[in-house]
């Protein structure tokens, strides 16, 4: 009867707080209830979409997430709190089946997984449609074999899904690198560059068709084909611009002057900079040659500036190595305290330090927020350069002043979340936000001596939006990383 009666207490508490979930402080504890319930489990469905247990063992990955979102409809409607936990176990237990398929899926698919992660790369869902999504049907088919325990048929149709994908790549490839390149070049055309401007017109044709016999004779040559067309891009935008030019000046020869003294005015105002005024009486070669003595000697100070920093940075790394050092002893120390005076300080030092964090960031840097147990620091000021997950040393500082908040939780585990908008495609925004959550996870590791083990890297693509996609501001702001530092509920 107890047991019922907690039972009840609990499906009616759950009913309430949805009913008056207009409370803000309401509707915070019933979030706070899901992340106790739903937290450890969500992870695990995270993860195992960053381990392609959705495509290497599909039936069990969909068995688990519709058990999932069972148990979440249940705990909408309130329905008793074992029933829910029940649920979870099983969606559990088909998780670790599900990650177990993977592993055997990553070795007997390798070479298909590197296919399919190309053609992504390249786009290919939206510039070859039709052969991507052939590719895609063959590859559920054989992983459904591999799955039920027919490897040797799943082995059979690598070579043939394989194909397809790469298919689908050049495709795609081609499609993105020189389709903006032929349009331009047409333009080009049309605006007679081939008669004002034949050079400059035949080196962009020229650049074209490197770069697409380049594609046709080694794909993977990508990069030398994409740095062709983008030169190409150039000379084509280049033959248009003086084409134009030539044609305005045929139409009004008194401009002339205008235009030449124009130049004149721009080189000047870069003397100027370089700390010294140009003489044009006999042209603009001797103020441009000094003016490249200049730009290399700035180069070689510049240098000399980058060793600085580097050995000031073998300096610090120095520091950080002591510092480590200092926080191992604290933590000796504090294991000697009587449980209980522990406890309590570790507590009051918690909130203490959640308090100070803010001091940490500016306003532009990161927004610190508190969901339960954890800290959230939303990295509002790391952006990436659109479809890379480079971080420019632009951004250094602040992940400098992320290194200060985690070094306030030492016993915190780490969670470094990727999130894009909902802009391109969904498999595409997953794979991209994982790898930009790893790229942080690395950064993190090789600056601050943490143990792998306690970082964890995940991907949530567009799945978690803050605010509205149909804006551009909404869109920046979904495009973020947030870094979950959770804290032991016994220590708090």
């Amino acid at each position: 009867m107890r047991i019922k009666s907690k039972v009840l207490s609990f499906a009616s508490c759950l009913y309430f707080l949805s009913m008056l979930s207009a409370s803000p402080i309401l509707s915070q504890n019933l979030d706070d209830v899901k992340e106790s319930l739903f937290g450890k489990t969500e992870k695990k469905l995270v993860q195992a979409q960053a381990e392609k247990a959705n495509l290497l063992s599909p039936k069990l990955f969909e068995q688990a997430s519709d058990k999932y979102n069972e148990a979440l409809q249940d705990f909408k409607n309130g329905r008793p709190l074992k029933d829910i936990e029940r649920k979870l176990k099983e969606v559990n237990v088909k998780l670790d089946q599900s990650l177990q398929a993977a592993k055997l899926g990553h070795v007997t698919f390798s070479t298909t997984l590197k296919a399919r992660e190309d053609a992504l790369k390249a786009n290919a869902p939206e510039h070859a449609k039709e052969a991507f999504k052939n590719a895609e049907e063959e590859f559920i088919s054989a992983t459904k074999k591999l799955e039920k325990g027919d490897v040797k048929d799943a082995k059979k149709k690598v070579p043939e899904i394989n194909k397809l994908y790469r298919t689908a790549e050049l495709t795609a490839i081609k499609v993105s690198i020189m389709g903006a390149v032929r349009n331009l070049i047409k333009e080009a055309r049309e605006e007679e560059a081939h008669k004002y401007t034949p050079i400059t017109y035949a080196n962009a044709q020229k650049l074209l068709n490197e770069a697409e016999a380049i594609l046709n004779s080694n794909r993977r040559s990508e990069t030398s084909a994409k740095e062709k067309a983008e030169a190409a891009e150039v000379e084509a935008r280049h033959a248009i611009f003086l084409t134009k030019q030539i044609k305005r000046l045929e139409d009004n020869p008194e401009e002339w002057e205008n235009f030449i003294l124009d130049r004149e005015t721009l080189i000047e105002d870069i003397a100027r900079e370089l700390g010294f005024k140009p003489k044009f009486d006999e042209g603009l070669d001797k103020p441009l040659n000094r003016i490249f003595k200049i730009t290399q000697s700035l180069q070689k100070e510049k240098k000399q500036l980058l060793a600085e920093v580097d050995e000031k940075n073998q300096k610090l790394q120095q520091l950080r190595d002591e510092l480590q050092q200092y926080q191992e002893k604290e933590r000796g120390l504090k294991a000697e305290l009587e449980e209980k005076q522990y406890k309590l300080e570790i507590k009051r030092q918690w909130e203490e330090k959640f308090k100070s964090l803010e001091d940490i960031f500016s306003s532009e840097e990161a927004v610190v927020l508190r969901r339960g147990n954890d800290i959230i620091l939303r990295l509002i000021g790391l952006t990436f350069p659109s479809g890379k997950s480079t971080i420019e040393p632009e951004y250094f500082s602040l992940l400098t002043a992320v290194q200060r908040a985690i070094r306030k939780f030492p016993d915190a585990s780490i969670t470094i979340e990727g999130h894009t908008d909902a802009i391109g495609n969904e498999q595409y925004n997953q794979n991209l936000s994982y790898e930009r959550a790893l790229a942080v996870k690395q950064y993190l590791l090789a600056n601050m001596g943490l143990d792998e083990s306690r970082v964890t890297a995940l991907g949530y693509g567009e799945s978690k939006p803050i605010a509205s996609n149909e804006t551009r501001e909404g869109r920046a702001q979904n495009r973020r990383i947030d870094i979950v530092l959770s804290i032991d509920e016994e220590l708090l």
